[in-house]
């Protein structure tokens, strides 16, 4: 929609179609590329930020017309002073006489009249006036105007001071000096000072000019002016689009990065202590606030058994590929919902949401025969291992997750004590 809105504007405007195309394009890949982005947040920035940009280059054509429209206003303006300088030089005595004497009939200013039509017939001038110092039109080109006071016109009070005056109005129809009638006329109209031989002001001409032959001029300039400003600003967002938008990938790609480190233990890549921790805790949370027939949670705390003689057996490294092959096979087993995590050297926390006693005691029979049944090659290393698991459930009557982690840690020590491999609960 906004870019067909686009297209009407730039097609009122009188822009060549190959340059519409071009907009049209540039343009629907802008919003392509916004529309297809999946942050909301960079979605909504440039919105504002083409809103803003359609806003500033709306406001920017507008600032360039006027600019037009006052060059066309200063010349015509120029164009007037001259014209006056000339017309008093040439008819200094007739226009005294006209200025200093009484209001005469149309029929005492034919002789001036003709010769300023005469005068002025090269230029595209379609009425002139001609003001005393008090502010009285004394001739016209317009006959029924003779007499008219203009008292308290701020442009005729600053040109009998001696400063010029100019504004471009739009005419539907206008008569011209020969009494044709033209339409849709673009008419500067000029106050200009009249200055007699000893450099005073002896009155005012007001003079029209057909000012419409810039009217092309002015619109192309303007069209010009809009395309080569559009085409920038969209060429700076859509730059300015992929550069955040890339920029933003690699943040998010950094945070996830960062989130990882923050959360996951990087030797089995599982939750570290403090995020099954946190999951401990939320978990807890949910508990304490469900109604007293819901199923508690469960933990089992996991250690291995006799881990220390595989580090010194085969080194640290051999011993950390141990971790993250016994991890990948716990996540192999336990139930989707489930949370594993390293709780610290070679322990291990599981946390089962909504589980029983014997659900949890049938997981954890499964759990010791995967580890202690099949033993793990790595490189040319056969090693066995088993492990000892501590259970324990939530109750209504724990104070807290650390009561519960407390029970399920006492009973792990219990499966030691009771020669490991093998689970212990309450």
């Amino acid at each position: 929609m906004l870019v067909g809105a686009y297209t009407a504007i730039a097609v009122y405007l009188g822009i060549k179609l190959p340059y519409v195309v071009l907009l049209r394009t540039i343009a629907y890949m802008c919003f392509k590329s916004l529309l297809t982005s999946h942050d909301s947040f960079l979605r909504r920035f440039f919105l504002v930020a083409i809103l803003v940009s359609v806003l500033l280059l709306i406001l920017s054509s507008f600032a360039s017309y006027k600019l037009y429209e006052r060059y066309v206003i200063r010349l015509a303006e120029s164009n007037a002073a001259n014209l006056a300088s000339a017309i008093v030089d040439a008819r200094h005595t007739a226009l005294l006489n006209v200025l200093n004497s009484p209001i005469q009939e149309p029929e005492g200013l034919s002789s001036l009249d003709s010769d300023l039509r005469a005068f002025v017939k090269p230029y595209s001038i379609v009425k002139i006036k001609m003001f005393s110092l008090s502010g009285m039109i004394v001739y016209s080109t317009d006959i029924s105007l003779l007499g008219s006071s203009s008292a308290g016109n701020k442009n005729l009070d600053k040109a009998l001071a001696g400063g010029n005056s100019s504004s471009i109005q739009t005419k539907d129809k206008i008569a011209d000096l020969a009494d044709e009638t033209r339409f849709d006329v673009d008419v500067v109209e000029s106050y200009v000072p009249m200055y007699g031989f000893d450099n005073k002001v002896i009155g005012v001409f007001e003079i029209y000019q057909d000012m419409t032959r810039f009217r092309a001029e002015v619109k192309e300039g303007v069209v010009s002016f809009t395309v080569g400003f559009g085409l920038l600003l969209i060429v700076l967002l859509l730059g300015a689009f992929y550069f955040i938008k890339n920029s933003a990938r690699k943040m998010l790609v950094q945070q996830k990065q960062l989130e990882q480190f923050a959360t996951i233990d990087p030797v089995t890549n599982v939750f570290n202590r403090g995020e099954i921790t946190r999951q401990m805790e939320a978990e807890w949370e949910r508990f304490s606030r469900a109604g007293t027939d819901q199923k508690g949670f469960g933990l089992m705390m996991l250690d291995l058994d006799h881990f220390k003689r595989v580090n010194d057996n085969y080194g640290h490294q051999t011993g950390d590929e141990l971790l993250k092959r016994i991890a990948h096979r716990l996540q192999g087993e336990l139930r989707i919902y489930s949370q594993l995590g390293r709780y610290g050297g070679e322990e291990f926390v599981v946390l089962l949401p909504e589980v029983t006693m014997v659900e949890l005691n049938g997981i954890a029979d499964r759990i010791l025969k995967l580890i202690s049944e099949k033993s793990f090659t790595i490189q040319t290393n056969e090693i066995s291992i088993t492990l000892s698991i501590g259970l324990a459930i939530a109750k209504r009557s724990d104070l807290n997750i650390d009561a519960v982690l407390k029970r399920a840690d006492d009973n792990l020590y219990m499966a030691k004590d009771a020669g490991r491999n093998r689970k212990w609960g309450e």
